[in-house]
């Protein structure tokens, strides 16, 4: 069973918007074996061009599902968020389940039985980490023309990864031990 809360940010989250909402979101539910049951965070986001971000955010013990679209009409990105966590279970499901049951976990999708997806590194690289900050870390990023860069953080000694994110600004992820 699919549960959900909703999070407006400058949007007026009506009931007409949480019904909406609950009428698509159900449809995930679908894919889910019998038992399961999970959380929907559902952020609206409003920007001053009137376009609305949907971001949905489905957590599991050991996976996270998350899709997200901007559009003008809120109804069209709520649609194209869950559309993309829909193409993520069908392409992933069967991947999914074999992993919780190595765990020792029960399944979470409904499959077809097909072979799972090959998910295979095809490149090993080994680099020291350098310690340095997180303007070192990104000036070092942008000179290798890559979109994230490991190091060692010289002020608490974590290992951190800073990235470009898709709106071009940079975020920073600190490890815990």
């Amino acid at each position: 069973m699919l549960s959900f809360n909703v999070r407006g940010d400058d949007v007026d989250v009506t009931d007409d918007v949480r019904e909406y909402i609950s009428d698509h979101v159900s449809k995930i539910d679908d894919y889910f074996e019998d038992g399961v049951s999970a959380v929907a965070h559902i952020n609206l986001i409003g920007y001053k061009n009137n376009d609305v971000k949907a971001e949905i955010t489905i957590i599991f013990p050991f996976l996270l599902l998350r899709g997200e679209a901007t559009s003008a009409d809120i109804n069209i990105s709520i649609d194209a968020a869950i559309q993309k966590i829909e193409q993520q279970i069908k392409k992933y499901k069967e991947k999914i389940n074999e992993k919780a049951k190595i765990r020792g976990e029960k399944t979470i999708f409904k499959t077809d039985g097909a072979d799972p997806i090959k998910l295979k590194v095809v490149r090993k690289k080994r680099i020291p980490l350098k310690q340095m900050d997180s303007d070192e870390a990104i000036l070092q990023m942008n000179l290798l023309d890559h979109d994230f860069y490991a190091f060692k953080d010289i002020n608490n000694e974590t290992i951190d990864i800073v990235y470009r994110r898709k709106d071009g600004e940079y975020g920073l992820i600190t490890t815990e031990s």
